[in-house]
């Protein structure tokens, strides 16, 4: 295993989806014109999606909301200003703000076509996504 899935593996109560197959993989790329990063990929084959205190990620064999094909899609649709090079990993539902990458595993804020670096792999992001939850956590 990769240090991404023993992260992720070390979450308590962790919600995961189906691990998704190679052709889902390829499937979801070609509908979206683009290629997901090693890590995402890494991350699809192994949980197909991950839900934990509160963070929803994005993924395949789980629900629309979460569905990174349809989410991804819905937000070319809606946001005339969404880069067609970018994929959703997490929706946070607040102010359009939505967290997303790229083919080469940077993972950026988007906000109304604003596009700020702020993590240079799903794994940094991953450790954010957890010391966010661990603070909101009721014990």
């Amino acid at each position: 295993m990769s240090v991404l899935s023993d992260k992720i593996n070390s979450i308590p109560n962790l919600y995961k989806a189906q691990p998704a197959s190679e052709e889902q993989i390829i499937n979801a790329e070609s509908r979206l014109g683009l290629q997901f990063s090693d890590e995402f990929k890494e991350y699809l084959k192994e949980f197909g999606s991950i839900s934990f205190y509160g963070t929803e990620w994005m993924g395949l064999n789980t629900d629309e909301f979460c569905d990174v094909i349809s989410t991804t899609l819905e937000a070319r649709r809606l946001y005339d200003s969404f880069p067609n090079d970018k994929f959703i990993v997490e929706d946070l539902h607040i102010d359009n703000l939505l967290i997303v990458s790229d083919s080469e595993g940077e993972v950026y804020c988007w906000q109304d076509g604003i596009i700020e670096n702020s993590y240079p792999s799903l794994f940094d992001y991953l450790k954010v996504c957890i010391e966010r939850g661990q603070e909101t956590s009721i014990d």
